[in-house]
């Protein structure tokens, strides 16, 4: 459950990230590629949840023994 909690925060993270970015580059009349910002979105989400990730493994294997 703890996984699925940290993955649906990380989503709405990168998502307020996301629509945050864009309502800056539309006001100043820059548009960005839908394709690009959606993979690069998903990346840094997928990154950024590796992360969180890591270190409760690392936790956890210190624990351990």
């Amino acid at each position: 459950m703890k996984h699925l909690l940290k993955g649906a925060a990380v989503a709405a993270v990168v998502l307020i990230t996301l629509m945050i970015i864009n309502m800056f580059c539309n006001m100043h009349n820059i548009h960005l590629d839908q394709t690009a910002t959606g993979t690069i979105s998903a990346v840094c989400a997928m990154l950024f949840y590796h992360g969180l990730i890591k270190n409760e493994k690392n936790k956890d294997d210190e624990n351990e023994k």
